[in-house]
């Protein structure tokens, strides 16, 4: 291999070119020692030691180039672990909402569930008290019906009296055109009170009938369950007291 010697010297003084190394320069020349030209060989060895100059910078910036990756993945692992740092630092915060929020909706489905134990009791309550007005309404309809009972029984009395006064008026006239007779014994009357589809209160001629006996009202027979006085005032007459009798079958 040929080469310019003056070329060859001129790029060894380059400034900052380190002197080769006289070993390696020996060990070289005793590969070519049967050749006589030993400019070629200084050649030769100028043209490997630049080749390895040349191969050692380029191995020296491929380090440098390591190096600097290196540092960057020290930046990027110190902001990945960071970055980790932050998010396990969230997660941490978030968990604790989390808790937090199942502790309150915990404490809110208790709280649901107490208001529908109230709210059932309240029903219960409620249908109590429809039940006591469903009972007072039936007894201020028995009341009224009993009233109204009344009503009938004191006009039937009030007619009754107009009755006996227009035959007492009578009587006088009586007495003038026909000859005096011995009077006739008043027949006596009482008073019936009857339990069936509600109550009424009629009057009833002839005697009292006992307890237990029958009395036919209407054609149906009704059975005495009780005698007492009258509850019109001021009426002293009995009253009998009938229920419907019950079937021994």
């Amino acid at each position: 291999m040929q080469g310019n010697p003056r070329g060859d010297r001129e790029w060894e003084d380059w400034p900052g070119r380190k002197p080769p190394d006289e070993g390696i320069r020996h060990r070289l020349r005793a590969l070519f020692a049967a050749t006589d030209d030993e400019e070629a060989v200084d050649a030769l060895i100028s043209d490997r030691g630049r080749e390895i100059e040349e191969q050692t910078e380029r191995l020296q910036q491929t380090i440098e180039s390591l190096e600097r990756r290196e540092e960057q993945a020290g930046r990027l692992r110190s902001a990945v672990e960071e970055m980790l740092r932050h998010g396990s630092a969230e997660l941490d915060e978030r968990q604790a909402e989390l808790a937090a929020l199942a502790i309150e909706l915990r404490a809110r489905e208790e709280a649901v569930r107490a208001e529908e134990r109230e709210a059932s009791l309240r029903k219960q309550e409620l249908g109590a008290v429809e039940l006591r007005r469903a009972a007072v309404e039936r007894r201020e309809a028995t009341a009224a019906e009993r009233e109204s009972a009344l009503e009938r029984a004191a006009s039937d009395l009030h007619a009754r009296e107009l009755q006996l006064a227009e035959r007492e008026r009578s009587l006088p006239l009586r007495a003038h055109l026909a000859p005096p007779a011995a009077p006739e014994p008043e027949a006596p009357t009482h008073l019936l009170y009857i339990a069936r589809d509600g109550w009424r209160l009629v009057e009833h001629d002839g005697p009292v009938p006992p307890i237990d006996s029958s009395v036919d009202v209407d054609g149906e027979v009704l059975v005495v369950t009780r005698i007492g006085r009258s509850p019109l005032p001021g009426d002293r007459r009995a009253c009998v007291y009938l229920e419907p009798a019950r079937s021994t079958g």
